[in-house]
């Protein structure tokens, strides 16, 4: 969570346009609540910013900023958190070689989540692909 609000906050976005930003790791259950706190405080502490171009949320939410997701978070919160921020930013981690992952059945667990199939598709596929191109092929 500091890292996103440090990132974004420190003005590296606007900075580098064609930056790509991904949190990994970290759950995602929180991206809501903490959407919401730093554009509260992005408003509260102003003076201690640069002069953003955009609300911190709006950078999120920009198509430039990625998050892996943690199984233990389950198919609904994933659900709730693509309800609330779109299809475009969620990644599938296996979580591989971590000893609490549930490798090797964590793409069949979050393929039997219950989602709309173009949902998984960005979630397994489309998302990884732009947070990861290279130059020109996004």
């Amino acid at each position: 969570m500091r890292n996103m609000a440090a990132l974004i906050g420190s003005g590296v976005m606007d900075r580098y346009p064609g930056l790509r930003i991904g949190t990994l790791e970290a759950g995602h259950g929180w991206l809501p609540f903490w959407m919401a706190r730093i554009d509260e405080h992005a408003e509260t502490v102003k003076a201690a910013l640069p002069n953003l171009a955009h609300k911190p949320s709006e950078y999120v939410l920009s198509g430039r900023y990625f998050q892996s997701i943690e199984i233990p978070e389950g198919e609904r919160l994933t659900n709730s958190v693509i309800d609330l921020l779109g299809e475009d930013l969620l990644m599938y981690a296996s979580d591989y070689p971590h000893g609490e992952s549930w490798f090797p059945e964590s793409a069949t667990t979050v393929l039997g989540w219950n989602m709309q199939a173009e949902r998984k598709r960005k979630l397994f596929w489309d998302n990884a692909v732009r947070f990861y191109a290279r130059c020109g092929l996004a």
